[in-house]
């Protein structure tokens, strides 16, 4: 049984200029011409069509398609599809990331209410975005995105939660001078390590990261709080914590 163009689109679903198209990349000829010169398709072309769809449905390029169906790619198809995958896993990653920064975003605006500037909101999560992409490398950024999205809600708000207010009386108490090895400020360096080590255990390197990046990162710190001046101070904090404790 053989198809004429028209058929074999129709059947496949697709338009003739489409099938026109693939035949000038080399991925679908006809089997044969009629006495008309009208182009016919066998059955061994429609298979090779739906090779051909199903790659394309894949994320393949048309333009890598031909070499893996005829046997001249320069890399097997396990290799192309490893390929594929990870450049699917990187804009997931970006989408999963977007989607958190907005949510971010969204939760800050119903929470401040009508009295801020919710442009500046936007703007300020997505500036974060971008100073988290610039420092973690893709891998931690997965990590830590895995690792959040596992957590209960509650336990996520509650981290959001704590965070700013554990900022605040960080400063609090510096700016009251309050000595670093006191048991206020030992207590909060306490609590400072416990939210802190849910993520910097993460993935090696995460820790000595996050430091460099609120030591070099303005932005983060005017949005964050976490200033250099801040860190410090906890230091000496943790520094002067009782041995048994994990520093």
């Amino acid at each position: 049984m053989d198809y004429t163009v028209g058929e074999l689109a129709a059947r496949a679903g697709l338009t003739v200029r489409t099938l026109h198209h693939y035949e000038q990349l080399g991925l679908l000829r006809p089997a044969s011409r009629s006495d008309a010169g009208y182009r016919r398709y066998g059955e061994a072309d429609v298979l090779r069509l739906h090779r051909v769809l199903a790659l394309r449905d894949a994320g393949l390029s048309l333009k890598a398609i031909g070499p893996l169906l005829d046997g001249e790619a320069p890399q097997p198809l396990a290799a192309v599809l490893q390929s594929q995958i990870e450049q699917i896993e990187a804009q997931l990653m970006a989408q999963e990331t977007l989607l958190q920064t907005l949510r971010n975003a969204a939760r800050r605006l119903a929470t401040q209410g009508d009295g801020g500037d919710a442009v500046q909101v936007l703007l300020d999560a997505m500036q974060m975005r971008r100073v988290h992409e610039r420092w973690f490398t893709p891998k931690q950024m997965r990590t830590l995105r895995q690792h959040w999205d596992a957590m209960p809600a509650p336990a996520r708000e509650a981290v959001e939660d704590a965070w700013p207010r554990l900022v605040a009386e960080a400063r609090a108490a510096k700016d009251a001078g309050r000595d670093p090895a006191s048991p206020e400020v030992q207590d909060i360096v306490r609590r400072w390590l416990v939210l802190q080590r849910q993520f910097t255990n993460l993935a090696p390197g995460m820790e000595d990261t996050m430091r460099r990046m609120y030591a070099a990162e303005p932005e983060l710190a005017r949005q964050s709080g976490v200033t250099p001046d801040l860190l410090a101070y906890l230091k000496q904090a943790k520094a002067s914590l009782p041995t048994e404790q994990p520093s």
